[in-house]
């Protein structure tokens, strides 16, 4: 256990590579990584210790590549639901290889919350709004969120749908944004919150995040989060 309270227990060292590291190259109208991947090319879903994380509440995923780790992320998220009590989120992220893979719809029965951005929602969707794709969605996962950027987020479950507007901040580096948003909404499912403060979490922790140079420098704790939330309601009544 770390000093942050954090089980690293699972964790693996490697004798024959280093420590994975991305640079981020902000400006104004766009950003750029350069990353040199280490042992992160040496992970595998399929080297996941089911024993060792059986003791976990809930459990996030990304790394989805489409058709080519697709039978690895199915057989994980079945083995999940079948031997442990932890709940899923799911980030799928962005597809570099343009495939789009259609079969992500067999994952949806095994997901708790479905994360997307706007892009990747109708690209997945094959729509022409990431609110239709989602609605698509939500016939097979339990909650869909999508993120709108600086037009805040909308989510389904149990077909209510909400929507909402995003914090106004001033964003000097949106890097890290969309994982901090997950960070909040997560935090606030795993807290028994509503969906609609689930989003108000995620909205504040993305908006938060964007105030800071770096992927996760302006991401708060606990008190942050409530007091920069507590100040902007307090703003909407005035």
């Amino acid at each position: 256990m770390c000093r942050k309270n954090i089980d690293d227990s699972l964790l693996e060292t490697s004798r024959t590579e280093k420590t994975g590291i991305s640079i981020s190259f902000t400006n104004e109208k766009d950003r750029s990584f350069l990353t040199y991947r280490g042992t992160n090319a040496g992970i595998s879903i399929d080297k996941v210790d089911i024993e060792g994380v059986k003791n976990a509440s809930h459990i996030h995923m990304t790394g989805y590549e489409g058709s080519k780790n697709h039978a690895a992320y199915l057989s994980l998220l079945k083995r999940v639901k079948a031997e442990t009590e932890a709940t899923v989120s799911f980030d799928l992220g962005w597809d570099p290889t343009g495939e789009w893979n259609p079969q992500i719809k067999e994952l949806f029965p095994y997901i708790d919350v479905l994360f997307m951005n706007e892009t990747e929602a109708i690209h997945y969707g094959r729509t022409k709004t990431a609110q239709e794709a989602a609605r698509e969605f939500a016939k097979d996962c339990d909650r869909v969120v999508i993120k709108l950027g600086s037009s805040g987020s909308l989510a389904i479950e149990n077909g209510k749908e909400v929507f909402l507007p995003a914090y106004r901040v001033k964003a000097v580096d949106t890097t890290g944004a969309g994982d901090s948003f997950n960070a909040g909404f997560v935090y606030g499912f795993l807290t028994g919150k509503g969906l609609e403060e689930c989003l108000a979490c995620g909205n504040a922790c993305g908006a938060l995040n964007v105030t800071a140079y770096g992927g996760n420098t302006g991401f708060p704790d606990k008190e942050g989060l409530k007091e920069f939330m507590g100040k902007k309601k307090v703003e909407e009544t005035k």
